[in-house]
């Protein structure tokens, strides 16, 4: 059964993320916010694994969803100054500016073009050594780029948080987690959080489980297929990938993974408070706009156009390589292209997390889930809604 209310003229959208969830084993929550304005509260479904019912308020690991978090924190810095994009990172983490990444740029970290997609696999680093915040920042410091900084993409899916977060700590003192909750959560008055989660709402947490997996083609049988050698280092680093840390769900379960500080994956947070999060970076919400139009237009701005993926890997067909600002995802975060213009940007998370801003419509989009979708041979049946919602934003 679906819970919460949806304003006059938005009844489809209720309608449309009712018949997602027919079929849902867990639970999720839908928020969008319009003019600084709830226009969309709606939750359904249970915890997978407590069958503790889904209410507007419960909490959920947000995964990649969390590097829309920090990207606000970046853009905040750069507004006031204490962030240049274009500034080498070796000068303000000078540990940084060795093997080949002395050029590399603070923009290069927040685009995914830094060439430290992940940490070497020589590190060992495992799920268990992810709280260990110098051990993981001193490994990347002195790791060497599989390709030279701002010539390709390729998404940095867990190394992002900590790049970012050592040059924002290096910058000014504090901890993403610190700034985070004090110039958005707390000002914003939301239960978001990136680490340092309150022992009291361990139990509001909820429980993320794969659903519908279905076997696909391995990387390594598709890049294979078209002539891409495999026993190349750097393809070799990249097929470790995909391997990496394969416990990251349960870990990112435990009350552990709830208290670290993970900017890449392990943002807490309702839907209701990353739609507000979002709304509050395109108008005022409550009289609190965190940052103006001019930095958002700058923030936004493609930094990854014309990048291909390594060159490896410049015969693999049909290669999805997601558009970047700084931090942002860039366009459309649905398989069917939806809210591809109109200025759209945040960032989606893995299996059905999502959360993005609308400037042409000014809509705030969130939708949580603890069902991480990996069937890739269909689109996520619980997305429905976002056709719907495309139409009424014209988008």
């Amino acid at each position: 059964m679906v819970h919460g209310h949806v304003a006059p003229g938005f009844e489809r959208i209720a309608d449309a993320f009712e018949r997602g969830q027919a079929d849902d084993p867990g639970g999720a929550q839908l928020c969008v916010y319009q003019g600084g304005n709830v226009v969309v509260d709606l939750w359904a479904g249970a915890d997978p694994e407590t069958h503790v019912p889904v209410g507007g308020d419960s909490l959920f690991v947000l995964w990649s969803t969390t590097k829309g978090m920090v990207a606000i924190i970046a853009a905040l810095l750069i507004e006031q100054g204490q962030l240049d994009p274009d500034q080498p990172v070796s000068q303000v983490w000078p540990e940084f500016g060795v093997g080949g990444k002395d050029q590399t740029t603070v923009a290069h970290l927040l685009s995914h073009s830094a060439g430290l997609p992940f940490f070497p696999s020589a590190a060992g680093i495992e799920s268990g050594d992810l709280p260990n915040w110098a051990r993981c920042v001193e490994t990347l410091a002195a790791a060497e780029p599989l390709w030279a900084p701002g010539t390709a993409s390729w998404y940095h899916p867990f190394t992002f948080g900590y790049l970012n977060g050592e040059v924002i700590r290096r910058v000014t003192g504090k901890s993403v987690s610190e700034l985070f909750a004090e110039r958005i959560a707390r000002p914003l008055d939301v239960d978001a959080w990136i680490g340092g989660l309150p022992v009291a709402r361990e139990i509001d947490v909820t429980h993320r489980s794969r659903m519908s997996p279905v076997s696909s083609t391995s990387p390594a049988g598709l890049w294979s297929r078209h002539g891409v050698d495999l026993s190349d280092p750097v393809v070799q680093e990249l097929l470790e990938e995909v391997q990496s840390i394969p416990d990251m769900v349960e870990f990112l379960n435990s009350a552990e993974g709830h208290q670290m500080e993970f900017g890449g994956a392990g943002g807490i947070a309702s839907a209701r408070s990353v739609a507000r999060i979002y709304a509050a970076t395109i108008g005022e919400v409550d009289s609190v706009q965190l940052f103006s139009t001019q930095t958002r237009d700058f923030v936004t701005q493609p930094r990854t156009a014309g990048l291909g993926p390594v060159s490896q890997l410049a015969a693999v067909p049909n290669q999805k390589l997601a558009e970047f600002g700084l931090g942002f995802w860039l366009g459309s975060q649905f398989e069917s292209g939806r809210f591809a213009s109109g200025g759209t940007f945040g960032h989606p998370g893995a299996g059905g997390n999502i959360g993005f801003a609308h400037p042409d419509s000014n809509m705030a989009v969130a939708h949580t889930c603890t069902g991480m979708w990996s069937d890739d041979s269909r689109p996520d049946p619980r997305m429905g809604w976002a056709e719907p919602l495309a139409d009424l934003a014209g988008a």
